[in-house]
């Protein structure tokens, strides 16, 4: 699992992010540092030393971003952050971490700071991938859930469901989660879109991911939750290497103005392969 894009690109892109984010500043964007009300989702993928993959985060870094996110005290679990939403209730700042894909680093290196600041999250995993090289052994998943962490599903094997005709939708969100619910002893209750941009899902997709009996979904489109937001297209702001200098202007809502680049240059997006 790679993602290689030129440094060139890389620096671009990472100019453009910073600026989005202290340019919203100026527009009266989480002025004084205040959240953002409603239910904020960040997303992961890698936390390990990986200078040429643009979505790894070293350790050190986060761990920085998890202090930063503890002092907050809007730390909460997906579950508990939908519950609000649910009863209508969007003016509370909300803070919800999620880690996609399922690679070791989440065990020796993420678990460990969570389980010491006491921040909940949830783990996406395809069971296709439990086992690979670089990927959670099924026994590695038990302990993690053991801990607290909340298990979804990513889809059976990482396919975008959005090239998928009816069947093969339903096949990969319904099998990922009763293998998931099987081998783990515990209800699934929502799923991350695989690569989760507008190309990854569509109304086909969201109805067969709520008729397999999912409760929400996550998205890769950045920006806030709110009540009236459509659970089964959960915005979620992806952290990237790089973004330490404006972790905190991201929580405070700085990069929502990401989601034109997300709606409508989703080709431009850097995908995992």
């Amino acid at each position: 699992m790679s993602v290689r894009s030129s440094s060139a690109k890389r620096w671009l892109k990472r100019l453009a992010r910073r600026s989005l984010a202290q340019g919203s500043l100026l527009a009266g964007v989480g002025w004084s540092g205040r959240l953002t009300p409603g239910l904020r989702i960040l997303t992961y993928h890698r936390v390990t030393e990986d200078p040429a993959d643009p979505f790894a985060v070293s350790p050190g870094v986060f761990a920085q971003q998890m202090q930063k996110v503890s002092a907050t005290a809007a730390a909460a679990s997906l579950d508990e952050a939908l519950e609000e939403l649910g009863g209508g209730d969007d003016c509370r700042p909300r803070i919800v971490l999620t880690f996609d894909d399922g690679t070791r680093d989440f065990l020796t290196d993420v678990l460990p700071i969570l389980s010491r600041l006491g921040i909940p999250a949830t783990l996406y995993v395809s069971p296709g991938r439990v086992g690979a090289e670089g990927f959670l052994e099924w026994e590695e998943l038990r302990e993690i859930s053991a801990t607290g962490i909340g298990i979804g599903s990513h889809g059976l094997d990482h396919e975008s469901l959005g090239t998928l005709d009816r069947e093969g939708v339903w096949q990969q969100v319904s099998r990922s989660r009763g293998v998931l619910e099987d081998r783990l002893g515990r209800p699934v209750i929502t799923l991350a879109y695989p690569y989760g941009t507008v190309r990854d899902f569509n109304e086909l997709v969201k109805e067969q991911v709520r008729r397999a009996g999912y409760r929400a979904a996550c998205t890769s489109v950045n920006g806030v939750n709110r009540a009236v937001t459509d659970p089964f297209e959960l915005r979620r702001t992806k952290i990237e290497q790089g973004d330490g200098r404006i972790f905190q202007r991201i929580l405070s809502g700085g990069l929502d103005g990401w989601a034109f680049i997300d709606r409508h240059l989703a080709v431009l997006q850097n995908r995992y392969v």
